[in-house]
């Protein structure tokens, strides 16, 4: 069964703008070759009708809150969690139901965050596998920004949302199962997470070319297995020819030709069965 990948990262003011065009596909990506830019009319976005500024909405929502004290300079101002599978899961499910099962995660992202602080839920059909990027301002229901205070380490916010996460989508009717927990398991950040599903790819294709290279000397140990068979029963054919034939007579000046050609094929008799049994 599938795996859900989830994973969440923290932007400061900076990364913002980044992440906005990334998102919403403004520029083309030098560094990102996995995108097909002919396809991004396919991608959606869940929660707006069209493109945004993440910068202003972002402004907008901390200016609705009563902020007791100035934000800090290194302050994060937007978090990002990403909800995917594999390939396989995403081309069985087909375009409908896809967006059915990013529409079921947004909606029970939405609900954790507080449809309020929700930025963007932008849906990448045109990358190597279906993903959706779902953007919040991280502001905790007493009205601060405090990203450290929504994702708690220590109270396992991330696990247990990943956890029910999967089972809403469960609940849904999709066949998918949460991915790796416990203690040494990470949520990778966006590039990392590329570069370890490369890694896989080129894992899996170390895997197929080892398979092919046992399976091809399997071929040959077959093939020699089956010319000793064949060099044993002709061994075994002379062998019989041999016990069953009477000794020859000696030559004689009236018979001498013949003898000796049975001789010599006696003698034939005798080295095929001794290279036969050699060889074997």
């Amino acid at each position: 069964m599938s795996l859900l990948v989830f994973h969440m990262e923290k932007y400061k003011r900076e990364a913002v703008r980044g992440i906005q065009s990334h998102n919403q596909r403004e520029r083309k990506s030098a560094s990102n070759p996995d995108i097909d830019y002919d396809r991004s009319g396919l991608n959606y976005d869940l929660h707006n009708s069209g493109p945004v500024d993440f910068g202003k909405v972002i402004d907008e929502r901390i200016g609705q809150l009563v902020l007791n004290k100035k934000i800090r300079h290194d302050a994060v101002y937007m978090c990002g969690l990403m909800v995917s599978s594999d390939s396989e899961f995403f081309k069985k499910l087909g375009p409908n139901e896809t967006r059915r099962f990013f529409q079921a995660a947004y909606e029970y992202l939405s609900d954790f965050v507080g449809k309020e602080n929700v930025i963007s839920a932008v849906v990448h059909l045109d990358e190597t596998t279906p993903h959706l990027h779902f953007a919040h301002v991280p502001v905790t229901q007493d009205g601060r920004l405090a990203a450290n205070k929504i994702y708690d380490r220590k109270d396992e916010t991330l696990v247990r949302l990943h956890d029910g996460l999967s089972a809403r989508l469960k609940e849904y009717g999709f066949k998918i199962e949460r991915g790796g927990r416990g203690k040494g398991k990470v949520h990778l950040n966006t590039k990392e997470f590329k570069e370890q599903r490369e890694a896989l790819k080129d894992l899996d294709a170390q895997a197929e070319a080892k398979r092919q290279e046992l399976a091809s000397t399997q071929t040959e140990l077959d093939q020699a297995l089956a010319h000793l068979r064949e060099l044993s029963e002709q061994a075994k054919e002379a062998e019989s020819i041999l016990q069953q034939e009477p000794e020859p007579p000696k030559p004689t000046l009236l018979y001498y030709k013949a003898v000796c050609d049975g001789h010599g094929q006696r003698l034939d008799l005798f080295k095929k069965t001794l290279g036969a049994n050699r060889a074997i």
